[in-house]
């Protein structure tokens, strides 16, 4: 019997609900795709709150969509989850896991008990491995692989947000180029991420709180905006908002503060310690990555090129949404084919 190579990414946001149907392979197929609100107060930092109302959500979106397959992978996002650096002595493969652990009691002793870990080797030498490790809360782990079974789409795999946009980025935007690094930027609503992608591989991976929801509410405190006109520029992808462009500057120094810090902070450190020909480009993706004059603006910032995730090859309404779509699309590849 043949293999049945489908699978649907699943990614869970505290605002949408993104599904991506993906026939694998050497070179995978996105089949189908739909976005769908969260259930309101349904989340919280990757966890659900309201389990009843969020699975009828996603049954409801797979059924209406026709994305009903027999196999799922959920992306994982939390300020929880911990993406390190991995650095070894040359071992035994059976001899791995056990080191991974003990390295990671030294800096995380008490979330070795509570966090599954994982690991991927990126150079092997006679010496020594490379590559990176991961901390997963179990319960989250638990929770979904159970949610899942009871929704009907039993769980093939999960990967963090971190690896997941890798792979979509990779596969999708740019394949991996010898001596080319960039910064891969994920603008959430409550949290954002930093990821440091070195020959297409990830080298460093940071969270902050903070990201589009800090910057609407700066658009109704400080510019006088109400309710509505806020969730109409989000309609617009905050492409029509009502301010000069030294309101914008001002707004994006503002409510992303946090996160411009974050990107300081990563650029400098690869500069002296992880990537000695620097950063090449920073792309942007996630919903808060749509808003008004952010590249521009990113780009003046760092003094350098600054994009939103566009895919190559796909369908022009897919391109439109890739940016939001990346994690459950990359949730969904395979790394062994």
């Amino acid at each position: 019997m043949f293999e049945d190579k489908k699978v649907l990414g699943i990614d869970i946001g505290s605002r949408h609900i993104k599904l991506a149907l993906v026939k694998q392979g050497r070179q995978p197929e996105l089949l189908a795709w739909a976005i769908v609100p969260t259930p309101e107060d349904c989340l919280q930092d990757g966890m659900v709150l309201n389990k009843q109302a969020l699975a009828e959500q996603l049954k409801t979106a797979v059924k209406e969509h026709k994305l009903m397959v027999k196999k799922a992978a959920v992306n994982l996002n939390s300020s929880g989850i911990v993406v390190r650096e991995l650095a070894l002595p040359a071992l035994k493969d059976k001899e791995i896991g056990a080191a991974v652990r003990f390295e990671l009691t030294k800096s995380f002793p008490d979330m070795v008990q509570t966090h599954a870990t994982a690991f991927k080797i990126y150079h092997r030498t006679g010496d020594e491995l490379e590559g990176i490790t991961t901390l997963c809360p179990r319960k989250m782990i638990d929770f979904y692989r159970e949610f899942c079974e009871e929704t009907g789409i039993p769980v093939k795999y999960m990967d963090v947000n971190a690896n997941s946009l890798a792979k979509a980025y990779n596969c999708y935007v740019e394949a991996p180029q010898a001596g080319k690094s960039i910064l891969l930027v994920d603008i959430r609503t409550n949290m954002s991420q930093v990821n440091v992608l070195q020959e297409g591989k990830i080298v460093l991976s940071r969270n902050i709180t903070g990201g589009l929801a800090s910057l609407e509410s700066l658009l109704v405190q400080y510019f006088k905006m109400d309710q509505g006109e806020v969730a109409a520029a989000r309609q617009s992808g905050y492409q029509k908002l009502p301010l000069s462009s030294e309101e914008l500057n001002a707004c994006l120094r503002i409510g992303y503060g946090a996160l411009g810090d974050l990107i300081r902070q990563t650029l400098d450190f690869c500069r002296y310690n992880k990537v000695e020909e620097g950063i090449d480009s920073i792309c942007l993706c996630g919903g808060g990555s749509a808003f008004q004059g952010l590249e521009n603006y990113f780009s003046t910032t760092f003094n350098l090129p600054v994009h939103a995730a566009q895919p190559k090859h796909l369908r022009p309404e897919v391109t439109e949404c890739f940016k939001v779509l990346m994690p459950a699309i990359g949730a969904a590849l395979r790394e062994d084919w």
